[in-house]
This record gives structure tokens, sequence and C-alpha cells, in this order.
């Protein structure tokens, strides 16, 4: 007993002297092992992967923060661990599909490093490795609306007490979040707070209360951002919960729907437009979209042009592999560099994706792993139309909204295959995956609405 005690009170000194010996800035290492650390804790300990699973994504978020040491290699084993808890105690099998998913990703693996097409950037494949293991862990648990409810509020409290807090002691223009980049952050906040509300509105699992101040708080999140991306996607998801309640809700005529929407639609327009006015005219976010409005495109807009000629030369140079994960760079500052002679292509800025989640795949990845990630995408989202077609609850059209929000905000980002959203883009994916038909035959109890007309009873 006197042994195991001195352990316990020696490992911490121990790995404090580890992480700090080397250099002083690599406490957000120790930080965000001990999260991780925490989240194992209270998996096993409590016997639910909630808590885990929101650690484990807040220490994923970290991935390139400066600082984070030797933690970025326990990340991986950190998941790893995760993933065999569920594999025993997640509630759900290792199905077919599961297994058929699993295999094919580390096939694709292993033909890129037997071909070896391109320079080899292998801390991206350590990444994209452990988001797989995440994403088939969080797939073996039984999610239900009001887990996935739990999970999305904290994180949501989480990131908009950061923006807020940097806000106060930061002097950058721009919050860039826990995600450490301001538009990923955005567009992160805006898919999580649509899934969020339509599923806490739809399901009653929140108070309306709660679903305007977290709304405000949000909003004011992106604003410190200066991303218009985020307020678009608050829009779209507003507008798409105001459709799936309809649907979920009220059996009537389509027509009567739409009209019904077209009305919600024209409402939330004129809060849009008051909220708007109430924002300050000095806001960086504002300034850039009446910038936009008026036909100017700023460095920004400019270097995401850039960025989409860059991705499309690419994906016609090496169509079958891509340039590669984490080369993207080279290509985009030789394109640029040809028209340096141009003053305003000497203020661009060289990007490192395509800031198109499309782009970006068939650029870094070519056709072959457009395929093999296309292939984990259908097969989830398969799985999520197949249970709004037996259950037709706000859970299942929660998620499908937030997936619209991602695709339509994906034109524009590569979120959510930006490294520090790897890890919740994962989670989201998983529990797609974890919509099984053999666990989920009838509506959800907790979310208290009736399944439509047409769906199987």
């Amino acid at each position: 007993m006197i042994p195991k005690f001195v352990t316990l009170i020696l490992l911490p000194i121990l790995l404090t002297v580890v992480y700090l010996g080397s250099a002083d800035d690599n406490v957000v290492g120790l930080v965000a092992l001990g999260v991780m650390l925490a989240g194992l804790f209270c998996t096993y300990v409590t016997k639910t992967p909630v808590w885990g699973v929101l650690l484990l994504i807040i220490a994923l978020h970290w991935f390139q923060l400066e600082g984070i040491s030797y933690s970025i290699f326990f990340m991986l084993a950190a998941v790893a661990c995760f993933t065999l808890y569920t594999m025993r105690h997640g509630g759900l099998s290792m199905d077919k599909t599961w297994l058929i998913l699993l295999m094919s990703q580390l096939a694709y693996v292993a033909l890129v490093f037997a071909a070896h097409p391109y320079i080899m950037m292998k801390i991206f494949f350590f990444v994209n490795l452990t988001g797989l293991i995440f994403f088939l862990g969080s797939g073996l648990v039984k999610w239900n609306s009001k887990m996935v409810q739990l999970v999305l509020s904290a994180h949501l409290g989480f990131m908009v007490i950061w923006a807020f807090v940097e806000r106060l002691i930061s002097d950058e223009l721009r919050v860039v979040g826990p995600s450490l980049s301001s538009t990923n952050f955005a567009v992160l906040l805006a898919v999580a707070w649509t899934i969020w509300f339509i599923n806490g509105w739809i399901c009653k699992h929140t108070k309306m209360f709660w679903l305007v101040l977290t709304t405000l708080l949000v909003f004011v999140s992106i604003l410190f951002s200066g991303t218009r991306m985020g307020i678009l996607g608050m829009m779209l998801g507003g507008l798409l919960g105001v459709l799936g309640r309809m649907f979920v809700t009220q059996r009537q005529r389509m027509t009567t729907l739409l009209f019904k929407f077209a009305i919600a639609a024209g409402v939330l327009a004129v809060l849009g437009i008051a909220l708007w006015s109430l924002v300050p005219d000095d806001l960086f976010l504002k300034k850039g979209f009446e910038g936009l409005m008026s036909g100017k495109l700023d460095a920004s807009s400019m270097g995401r042009i850039a960025a989409w000629y860059t991705a499309v030369t690419v994906i016609k140079s090496h169509p079958l592999w891509g340039c590669g994960p984490g080369n993207f760079l080279i290509y985009n500052a030789q394109l640029l560099d040809k028209f340096n002679f141009i003053p305003v292509v000497q203020t661009l800025p060289r990007l490192g994706h395509a800031h198109n989640l499309f782009l970006m795949v068939l650029s870094e990845h070519g056709l072959i792993g457009f395929s093999f990630l296309g292939l984990v995408v259908v097969a989830c989202f398969w799985r999520l139309v197949n249970y709004i077609r037996r259950t037709w609850d706000g859970f299942g059209i929660a998620l499908l909204c937030g997936g619209i929000v991602t695709l339509f905000l994906g034109l524009f980002d590569v979120f959510p295959l930006f490294p520090s959203s790897i890890g919740w883009g994962a989670w989201y994916m998983g529990v797609l995956l974890s919509l099984r038909k053999d666990s989920r035959t009838e509506p959800r109890k907790d979310s208290q609405t009736e399944p439509r007309e047409g769906g199987d009873k």
C-alpha cells in the first residue's frame, strides 16, 4: 500500500520535472495531459463515456498549440484507452460496418506508405489516426439525445468562456478560441450550436431561457472571432431548426409547412437585422461584411480564392494521390510567388490548406483518398437517414441539420478536418455510426415528440 501511495505522489512530480525541464512553456502539454487523464478517469470510474468524450475533445483541440510537447503522443494512447473501454462497456458491438470502416482506413494508410507518392508529413497521419480511433470508439457508445445534449452543453460553455476570457486578456482583433483558428473556432461554434439548439428545442431538453441566453453568448463569441461564416452558419442552423420542428411536431401539407417556414424565416431575418444594428460599427467582422457587400474583397477573401485556384491546379497535376497532407503550403506559395510583381499579391497570406472541405481532400489526398473518406461519410449518414425514417424525432433532425451546416460551411473552410477540430468531428461521426437499427427500433422516449406520419411506428 505504501509503495503505491508513494508512486502516486512521485509520478506527478516526475512528469512536471520532465515537461518543464525541457522548456518553460511546456506547461500547456502538462495541462493537456491532465485533461486527458481526467477524461479516462471519469470514463472508467463513473462507467459512462460522456465526460471522457468531453475532456478528450478538449484535449484534442490543442494538437497545434505551442508547448504541447510530449502530450501530442499521449493523445493517441488516451484515445486508444477510451476505445478499448467502449469495446467492452460502450453498449454496442463491433458490427460489420464498424469493421469495414476500420479495415478500409488502415488499408488506405498502408497503400499510401507503400506507394509513397509524395513527401510524407507523418505528423498529419498521426493526427488522422488519432481521429480515426476516437471515431471508432465513439461509434461503440449507445448515444441518445440527452447524452449528446450534455456533451454539447458543456463543450459550448467551455468555448464561450474561452472566447470571453481571451477577449479580455488579448489585444488581437480576432479571438482564436481553443481550436487556435478564428475561422475554425467560429464554424465549430455554429455547427455545435445548431445541433444543441435544435436537439434542446424539439426534444425539450433545455428551457427556452437557456436556449436564448446561450444563443446570444454564442453569437457574441462568433463576433469576437471576426468570422462571417459563423454568422451565416447560425442563420442557416436557425432556419433548419424551424423547418425541422415543423416536420416533427406538425402533420400538415407541405405547402402549409413551407408557408409557415417562410413566415418564420422573415421573423428571423428581422431579428437578425435588429441584432446586427446593435453591433458596434468598428467591429472587425462588421467592417468585413460591409466591405464584402460593397464589392470589395479583403485580403482574407482574396487569399481564399487563391487557395481554391491552387487546389484546382494541384488536383489536375496530382489527380490520384494528391500532393499529400501538409504539402499544400508549398504549392500555394509557389503559385502566388509567380504573381508577386502585383502589389496586392505580396500582401496575400500563403495558406496551408484549400479553405474548402472538398477541394482540400481532393488536393491533398486525391481521388483515392476522397473515395476512402467518402466511404466513412456515406456509411455514417446512411445510418442517420435510416434512423430518421424509423423514428422521425428531434435528435435525428438535429444531427442532420448539423451535418448540413457543416457541408455548407465546408465550401469556405475545412472544418472538421482541421487538426484542432478533428476530435470533435470524429465524435460527431461516431454518434452517427452508433445509430444502429438493432438498438434503436422505436422512437426515443427522451425526445418527447411523436413520430411523423409515414414513419414506422
